[in-house]
């Protein structure tokens, strides 16, 4: 078997509270505490959870936007935290980010054009006319046409930016692409349009996508495997088909029981879960969602659960399956 495109182990990211009159450390924030996983080429891998659990400071991290506090990232072989700004500029050809905010994402004083060949000028790819004919090729591409290159930001709707924002994505012909929520900000009727479009770019240009999403059905119409998140920690990790047929941890059981059956006659038996999320700053001794958990024990509440592999290649972190 072929050694995975990307390969995270590990990873964590720490923010300290500073408090008092001479500004100590007062508490640390576990924004990402100790994700693990692999990507391989030509997959999507979905990585779902609630608001706040780490999804998004994970694909930024991946992307060197924000640096770890621990663990290692490796993209090809080579482990990405210890290289230089110049090497990792390089890097950034082959991983690249669509961004959730298509309004916030885009640059509203540079025209379409300028904004998908800025990518091509910062690697020193092609010459100004060759570049040019890019940007008409990758507008065409991603739905649009060659003469939107003139225009500004403002003049397109949310649908469209965030294909200007694939389509400045693509520009250099990334390997893999983190989409941190890329339809989230759009109407429903639009959101299927852009999952469509970036699945159709995935079979032309074999790339690979880390999709980050909370709605759990965009994820199932997109991934072939999806991690769960919890409170900085992932959960579970299977095949899209058998984590919706059939979810194994806890939580992923409770999220799946939210999602609405499109079917009057057919009634969801909801898992409602007690409490809210624990604070970051304060997570809960023992294994994080002891104390929402409805089939929690002893043991819960006083170790923490290793990611297992059970029989079917999936991996859980729940002491029900020790």
């Amino acid at each position: 078997m072929s050694e995975p495109l990307l390969k995270v182990e590990n990873l964590k990211k720490y923010y300290p509270i500073k408090g008092g009159i001479f500004g100590k450390v007062s508490e640390t924030v576990r924004a990402v505490d100790g994700v693990s996983f692999t990507v391989n080429e030509g997959e999507t891998l979905g990585i779902v959870g609630e608001s706040g659990c780490g999804k998004s400071t994970t694909g930024r991290m991946i992307m060197r936007l924000i640096e770890p506090t621990e663990g290692s990232i490796q993209f090809e072989g080579k482990d990405i935290l210890n290289i230089s700004k110049s090497e990792m500029r390089k890097v950034r050809k082959d991983v690249q980010m669509i961004f959730q905010d298509p309004y916030a994402s885009l640059n509203p004083r540079q025209t379409v054009g300028s904004i998908i060949e800025e990518p091509m000028i910062v690697h020193g790819l092609g010459d100004r006319k060759e570049r040019r004919e890019r940007v008409e090729e990758l507008l065409e591409l991603v739905g649009l046409s060659a003469y939107h290159a003139k225009r500004y930001p403002h003049q397109f709707s949310g649908g469209q930016r965030q294909r200007i924002g694939i389509a400045r994505a693509l520009a250099v012909r990334p390997k893999l692409i983190i989409a941190d929520e890329p339809v989230s900000a759009l109407d429903v009727s639009v959101q299927s349009q852009v999952l469509n479009l970036l699945q159709d770019l995935q079979k032309k240009f074999n790339l690979t996508y880390i999709f980050i999403a909370h709605d759990l059905s965009v994820v199932r119409h997109i991934s072939n495997r999806v991690g769960v998140m919890y409170l900085g920690k992932i959960v579970e990790i299977s095949d899209s088909e058998s984590l919706y047929d059939n979810p194994k941890h806890p939580y992923t059981k409770a999220l799946l029981s939210a999602v609405p059956i499109p079917d009057p006659d057919k009634t969801a038996d909801r898992i409602i879960l007690s409490g809210d999320v624990p604070s970051p700053a304060h997570p809960p001794a023992g294994c994080a969602f002891h104390d929402r958990c409805p089939v929690a024990m002893d043991i819960c509440s006083k170790e923490k659960p290793v990611m297992k592999e059970m029989e079917d290649g999936r991996l859980v972190s729940c002491h029900l399956y020790d």
